[in-house]
C-alpha cells in the first residue's frame, strides 16, 4: 500500500497528545512505565505484550497482547488473535478489554490488533484490526463497556488530539475508480468513520490539503466545513 507517510507526519507532530515526563516502553513483552520524577517499575510480566499507550490524562496505560496459542481465520490466513488490556499506571487494575474473535464477514473478524490511540476524552481505543486482502479495518473500543465497533476500512490510522478537529481520524484507504483501477489517499474521516474529505492523494497532493492542514493543527484556525 502507498501511503503519503510525510503528510501524516506533519500533522501529526502538530497534534499528538504528550503527557509531560511520562513515558512507557515495552522491553522483551514486557511493558515498563516511567514517571515524571524518574521513577521507573516494570507493569506487565507476560513477555507478550506490545503497542502500549498513555491515556491523555496520564492515568492509564493500554496495550496489546500477543496470543500465540489462539489464531483466528482471516482473508489473509490464521492470523493471532491478540488482546487488548488497559493497567493503572502504578500496576493495579489490569482488564483485558478485548479478544479477538472470527465471523463470516471480514471486517466482523477481530485479529492481529495494533496501533492503539486513545480518543482526545480518553473514552474509546482505536485501533488497526485484520480486515480484507486490501484493506484493514479500523475499530473503536470503548473502555468503559468494552463495547467494540467497527469504524472503517483503513491500512493507516491517526487520531488528531488537538485543534479544530480533535477526535477525527487520518486515514489511508484503498478505493476503486468507477472505471477501473485503484487508487490510496489520506481522508479526513470524523470519530464514528464518516468521511469529512480528502487530504492527500496518492502522488503527495490535493486540492485542499493547506486548507485540511491549518484547521487541523491551529485550533480556530478556520470552521469545520461538514
Amino acid at each position: 500500500m502507498r501511503v503519503a507517510t510525510y503528510a501524516i507526519a506533519l500533522i501529526v507532530l502538530a497534534t499528538a497528545a504528550t503527557v509531560a515526563a511520562q513515558s512507557v516502553t515495552v522491553e522483551g513483552g514486557n511493558i515498563f512505565y516511567r514517571g515524571g520524577n524518574g521513577t521507573r517499575h516494570q507493569l506487565t510480566f507476560s513477555g507478550l505484550d506490545s503497542d502500549v499507550i498513555l491515556s491523555p490524562d496520564g492515568k492509564l496505560v493500554a496495550f496489546v497482547r500477543r496470543t500465540p496459542d489462539k489464531l483466528i481465520s482471516t482473508s489473509m490466513g490464521d492470523e493471532e488473535a491478540t488482546e487488548i488490556w488497559i493497567i493503572n499506571i502504578d500496576g493495579k487494575a489490569a482488564r483485558r478489554l478485548l479478544t479477538g474473535t472470527s465471523a463470516k464477514e471480514p471486517q466482523r473478524s477481530l485479529a492481529n490488533f495494533r496501533n492503539l490511540q486513545f480518543s482526545p476524552d480518553g473514552a474509546r481505543i482505536y485501533f488497526l484490526s485484520a480486515g480484507w486482502v486490501t484493506s484493514n479495518a479500523i475499530y473503536a473500543v470503548n473502555r468503559l463497556t468494552a463495547k467494540a465497533s467497527f469504524i472503517a476500512p483503513g491500512n493507516s490510522l491517526e487520531v488528531i488530539q488537538r485543534g479544530t478537529y480533535a477526535g477525527h481520524l487520518i486515514v489511508e484507504q484503498h478505493r476503486y475508480w468507477l472505471a477501473g483501477g485503484s487508487y490510496d489517499w489520506l481522508w479526513l474521516l470524523d470519530s464514528n468513520g464518516r468521511e469529512v474529505g480528502p487530504i492527500m492523494d496518492d502522488n503527495g497532493r490535493a486540492g485542499n490539503f493547506d486548507e485540511w492542514r491549518k484547521m487541523i493543527i491551529a485550533p480556530g484556525a478556520a470552521k469545520k466545513q461538514h
